[in-house]
């Protein structure tokens, strides 16, 4: 059964209509799927599906249809994930350490390794926690500093309201 949610869910991503999840759900209770958005959420998790805008709105992609070299695109889509799911960022040795929001580290860490960034060399994710790999302590404190403004940038704005 997930099997065959997966592969329509893939094939409704491929087809660029999926632009939210609950037009995902509607789809996918149409070809017989008995599908919550909680499971949605999962299956787009564990895909590593990112929202992404294109054509006047935003749509989900799989990582393999991001584009790739968009530097600036995937700079700019990696700070908005952070901005968004990041809770904490800091440093341990020559790693960065993000913590997230509860089971949106796999999203996170793959916007991490979707962004050319010669300074990060891998990435492990967790539920909440990203380990993100660096060449040394130095590059991880500056990656560190430029990912905790992002997140506090966030922070600061929501404690405004």
């Amino acid at each position: 059964m997930r099997s065959s949610r997966r592969r329509d869910l893939t094939r409704l991503l491929r087809e660029g209509r999926a632009s939210s999840q609950r037009d995902i759900v509607e789809e996918l209770r149409a070809a017989g799927h008995e599908v919550t958005q909680a499971t949605i959420s999962r299956d787009l998790q564990e895909l590593g599906a990112l929202k992404v805008r294109a054509a006047g709105g935003f749509v989900y992609r799989l990582p393999d249809e991001m584009p790739r070299g968009g530097g600036d695109f995937m700079t700019r889509n990696l700070l908005r994930t952070l901005e968004e799911f990041a809770v904490s960022v800091r440093t341990a040795s020559n790693l960065v350490v993000v913590m997230t929001a509860p089971g949106h580290a796999a999203a996170v860490a793959r916007a991490i390794d979707l962004t050319p960034n010669d300074d990060v060399i891998g990435t492990v994710a967790g539920d909440d926690t990203i380990f993100v790999a660096t060449p040394n302590q130095d590059v991880a404190a500056r990656l560190a500093a430029t990912w905790t403004e992002t997140t506090t940038a966030e922070v600061g704005s929501k404690n405004d309201d």
